[in-house]
């Protein structure tokens, strides 16, 4: 999955600002911390591992995983769940250990493997997250794997145990038990390593069995500092620096299954000392999703309201809500006549009777325009949509557009051809051939309910992924948010038998991708 956040302007990592040259993905979100990145390389808009195009090479993986994709020169860094060698009639597969893998980036091949036991089991290759979600941080000389099921170890390059840290996550709590759904994802800031961790102690300082950020020394594994505020797991905090220059990270609370972290909102906390900078609580929404906020303003998402809040991310206090309904421009695909059919200007709630549900993580922002994936109407929600849509809000102006795509691309005799309007499924069939997961919902096609990996953003070309496989390239900048904004539809394997929670790296001029089977280094070929 997922995933999932943020992550950190190291000093000595060799990218930046825009239009300069990124030669390293240090964490999941990027260079930048918020999954987007400008660069001077040709990044591929247009790819297929199923015919090849523009695929330099696949890698065979151990066993599947979800965590985002760490780069440094030509070493990569990723965690996989710990490899099922049988699967009996009936079992359960759960496990709680994972696989740090470095793999050189030249051909793929695995340079070393380290095990990094946990404590608390998650499903394999669940469709809302599992053991290896937490992505791998790296400064160039050490990288940091984390486990969700409780473990943080360091390395040195050449594999070699630096330490390692171990905690118990909540699975239980005052009779309450909860899903394994991890949706943290680590990231450096300057000397220290950030992590989320349970408090287990009844000491007053901070509340028993509520999740809490620990600022954590790079070279010694000791927690620093503990933050003041707590979140929620699904949460996906963004790094970011204030108005004043200050490194800061913003925390969200709520949460279905009864999440005890309270009250629902957002806080920003100082990166210094763990303090919060400031609290914003919310009567609306829920936390499922990436807290995402610059020196101007911060946005908290909602699942039925309808509306986005503008916090002001100087003080957290409520500057507007715009809403995701009012005043929308629909794109939908008629089949029957193969062509878009549109409708300006409409109330999405009031003329369609459907409200917007932004898919869980999908969200990001470039140039003061959110996007986001719209849940479509299923058995968990109904009268949501629009269906197999793209958003853009224009957080401006407020200017709500709705650009369906098609849910799937086939290959024939006759070429590239869409599939549209039609709910799909997929496997969980691992390398060895076993399928390696109980739960049905993490078979579907990302569209309803389940958890995808974050996109990202490439100059300005956003790269959406689903459980399918899928991954959509749209063009951030047109004018019309029209089927011209569709760059590429592309996959990561065939249609039905690829399945991908992930998020993708950039790095070198090349973008890394993977799927439940495969490790996927794509380039222009035709350079």
């Amino acid at each position: 999955m997922k995933y999932t956040l943020i992550i950190v302007i190291v000093n000595f990592i060799c990218i930046t600002a825009m239009g300069q040259t990124a030669t390293n993905w240090p964490q999941s979100s990027g260079p930048n911390g918020n999954w987007t990145l400008s660069t001077e390389n040709k990044i591929p808009t247009e790819f297929s591992v199923t015919t090849g195009e523009n695929i330099l090479w696949t890698a065979e993986l151990p066993e599947g995983g979800q965590s985002g994709i760490a780069i440094w020169e030509d070493t990569i860094f990723l965690t996989v769940m710990k490899p099922i060698l049988e699967v009996k009639e009936g079992q359960t597969i759960k496990g709680k250990d994972v696989l740090a893998l470095c793999i050189d980036a030249n051909d793929g091949h695995i340079i070393w493997e380290r095990e990094l036991k946990g404590s608390a089991p998650s499903e394999y290759m669940y469709g809302f997250s599992d053991s290896s979600t937490p992505g791998p941080v790296t400064d160039g000389q050490f990288v940091w794997f984390y486990n969700a099921s409780g473990n943080l170890s360091c390395f040195d390059f050449k594999g070699n145990l630096v330490w390692e840290r171990a905690w118990y996550p909540v699975e239980e709590l005052d009779g309450i038990h909860f899903p394994f759904n991890k949706q943290f994802e680590p990231f450096m800031t300057d000397d220290l390593v950030i992590n989320m961790e349970t408090y287990w102690e009844k000491d007053g300082n901070r509340t028993y069995g509520w999740n809490y950020l620990y600022g954590i020394e790079k070279k010694t594994g000791v927690a620093h500092w503990i933050s003041e505020d707590a979140l929620t797991h699904y949460n996906t905090p963004v790094y970011s620096t204030t108005a004043d220059g200050r490194p800061a990270v913003l925390i969200g609370r709520g949460g279905h299954h009864q999440v005890p972290e309270s009250p629902t909102g957002y806080s920003l906390i100082d990166l210094d000392n763990g303090k919060r900078l400031w609290k914003f609580d919310s009567d609306e929404g829920l936390a499922l999703y990436n807290a995402t906020w610059n020196a101007d303003y911060a946005i908290w998402y909602t699942e039925k309201e309808g509306v986005v809040h503008i916090l002001d991310s100087k003080t957290g206090k409520l500057q507007r809500k715009v809403s995701l309904t009012a005043n929308a421009d629909v794109r939908t695909y008629d089949n029957d006549i193969n062509s878009y059919m549109v409708r300006t200007n409409v109330d999405i709630q009031k003329d369609l009777n459907i409200n917007v549900f932004p898919a869980w993580f999908t969200n990001i922002v470039v140039d003061d325009q959110l996007f986001f994936l719209c849940f479509k109407s299923g058995n968990y929600r109904k009268d949501i949509g629009p269906e197999y849509s793209i958003a853009r809000i224009n957080l401006n102006s407020g200017k709500a557009e709705y650009l369906q795509v098609p849910v799937q691309v086939t290959y024939g005799n006759s070429g590239r051809s869409y599939i549209w309007n039609q709910e799909l499924t997929t496997e969980t069939i691992n390398s060895r051939g076993l399928d390696v997961s109980n739960d049905k919902r993490s078979r579907r096609d990302g569209w309803h309910w389940n958890f995808n990996g974050n996109p990202i953003a490439i100059n300005r070309k956003i790269y959406f992924t689903t459980m399918l496989g899928v991954v959509y390239c749209i063009d951030s900048q047109v004018e019309q948010f029209d089927e011209t904004a569709l760059v590429s539809l592309n996959d990561l394997g065939p249609m039905g038998k690829t399945w991908s929670v992930n998020t993708p790296s950039v790095a070198n001029g090349k973008l890394y991708h993977r799927t439940l089977k495969h490790l996927i280094c794509i380039g222009n070929d035709k350079q």
